[in-house]
């Protein structure tokens, strides 16, 4: 890769540095947002690689932005973060080592987060 693939990370947990550095020291641009207002104002179509949603703040509202961004830009690559079964097919546990994985796997094409998660 010429470039690093850039991340926005919606996310306002206490622990949101964690995964940001995590992401970070594996060679991704990191663009973290702590609302999904936030983050609506810097959404633009091609402006990122993958959007990481934490859900665990507010589940539902996560579970809408992720579904509106579904619906107005199907191909973009997404992941939400959550503890709970969202049954939406990008969902992942919120760890960092999972979140990890699922990055690295959504950028490369290889697994759906979902087979990341189950497997864990």
């Amino acid at each position: 890769m010429n470039s690093q693939p850039r991340i926005l990370l919606i996310d306002n947990a206490t622990n949101r540095k964690e995964r940001i550095n995590h992401l970070k020291n594996r060679g991704y641009a990191v663009f973290p947002a702590l609302s999904m207002e936030e983050a609506r104002s810097r959404c633009m179509r091609g402006g990122y690689d993958l959007i990481v949603v934490n859900a665990n703040g507010d589940h539902q509202q996560a579970v809408q932005f992720c579904d509106e961004i579904r619906r107005h830009c199907p191909k973009q690559p997404l992941l939400m973060c959550s503890d709970q079964d969202s049954g939406r097919e990008y969902t992942v546990a919120s760890d960092v080592s999972s979140v990890a994985k699922a990055v690295e796997s959504a950028l490369n094409g290889n697994a759906r987060p979902a087979d990341l998660a189950s497997a864990a």
